[in-house]
């Protein structure tokens, strides 16, 4: 009887051990005396590849709408005590975010937010930079308490263990500091500077005399393929706006420079495709998450890739047509999806009878790793992408679209 007794009081002493171990040395773990910027930048320092970084604080109207359009979090329903957000944007992902919620309660709901952004980030990326898609898919949240932390780094784990060291289970009160972070010195571009200059640089784009001109003579002047191919077999190019003049002109100057007589259909492709490649880059403003980001206008059509040296898949792939139009080779663009499930383009190319299919942007990016400029020029350059098949494109590259509506390269 009295050896049940003990046993009954070592197993009652044992579970509260436990309760007592679990409650305040593990569980509790949700208090810092760490503001959310002192949190964020030793999460920096201790990463060992990070590129520099913008920053964002509450007390700038940036920073909400940051948190609003990007991270989809409505400031009306879950209310945000303090908060740092160090982005590196343009085509480079790196963020660390370390947000404090004045509810835990929605701790839930702000890391899902967060996961969704970092996945939305990833299929823009996806096909263009892959490794920069690839950091993105690893991307860390992590909820502690009040806290909730993004981190989109090389290390997302040791960020994440960074992140939880500075939690301890004493309650203290966390002061909001709201001075100058201490790493300023680190951030290359600070926002309020970028901002100012892409100000001043518009500023001096309206006073060209030339540019105000066209803007008042031709206030809706916008590329016109017509237009441009009318003009072009009728030889009234003077009678085009200056936009499409413009996109004329270039087009004319690139056939008589790398187009000649002994070429056939499939050389003069070929040339003018490595053309595009030497020429230009994909957009390096289309994919970032500034809010300075400013994307080339034109970035869609054959203007920005002619004109600006810049474009996306839209860009790249009508003005590859234009080209096949002007020389007389029959194409067609392709409108579908890519294996993220994004919004892609690509040309059908008919020549000897048959029907392939070019995807100019893949072999852009491909020669022109996304975030260089203009200047680049790859030694060598790769085709990859050049007159392919409609199966390889559905199994080897994961384009989708109707197949009824276009017809099939063999």
């Amino acid at each position: 009887m009295k050896s049940g007794k003990i046993c009954k009081s070592f197993l009652l002493l044992m579970f509260v051990l436990f309760i007592t171990a679990c409650g305040s040395n593990q569980g509790n773990r949700i208090y810092t005396s760490n503001t959310t910027r002192q949190i964020a930048e030793t999460i920096i320092a201790e990463q060992e590849n990070i590129a520099p970084l913008n920053y964002l604080t509450p007390d700038g109207e940036f920073f909400w709408e940051y948190i609003s359009d990007r991270y989809q979090i409505d400031v009306d329903m879950i209310e945000i005590v303090d908060g740092i957000i160090f982005y590196a944007g343009g085509v480079i992902v790196d963020e660390v975010a370390v947000l404090l919620l004045a509810d835990k309660g929605d701790a839930t709901t702000v890391s899902e937010l967060l996961l969704a952004y970092a996945d939305r980030r990833r299929v823009a990326f996806s096909g263009y930079a892959p490794i920069q898609a690839g950091i993105l898919a690893n991307a860390v949240v992590r909820a502690n308490g009040y806290h909730v932390a993004l981190l989109i780094t090389e290390d997302p784990s040791g960020a994440e263990a960074t992140f939880l060291k500075l939690f301890t289970d004493i309650p203290q009160e966390a002061p909001i500091d709201r001075s100058p972070p201490q790493l300023i010195s680190y951030y290359e571009n600070d926002y309020i500077g970028a901002y100012e200059t892409y100000e001043s640089t518009n500023d001096a784009y309206e006073a060209d005399e030339q540019d105000e001109y066209y803007e008042y003579e031709y206030e809706y002047d916008a590329y016109d393929r017509r237009s441009i191919l009318y003009a072009w077999n009728t030889g009234t190019e003077s009678e085009l706006s200056p936009m499409n003049r413009r996109v004329f002109d270039k087009c004319a100057y690139v056939i008589n420079s790398i187009i000649t007589d002994d070429m056939d259909e499939f050389d003069k492709q070929v040339a003018i495709l490595d053309w595009i490649i030497m020429w230009s880059v994909y957009d390096p403003e289309f994919l970032s998450n500034s809010l300075t980001a400013s994307p080339n206008p034109n970035n869609d059509n054959p203007y920005g890739v002619l004109i600006d040296q810049v474009g996306n898949c839209f860009g790249f792939t009508y003005t590859f047509q234009l080209f096949m139009d002007l020389l007389g080779i029959e194409s067609i663009v392709v409108h579908g999806y890519d294996f993220t499930g994004g919004r892609h383009s690509w040309n059908l190319v008919h020549i000897d009878d048959n029907w392939y299919a070019v995807d100019v942007t893949l072999d852009v990016t491909l020669n022109n790793p996304l975030g260089v400029d203009v200047s680049h020029q790859p030694q060598e350059i790769i085709h990859r992408h050049l007159n392919l098949t409609s199966e390889y494109l559905w199994t080897n590259l994961g384009h989708y679209w109707d197949w009824f509506s276009v017809p099939i390269a063999q």
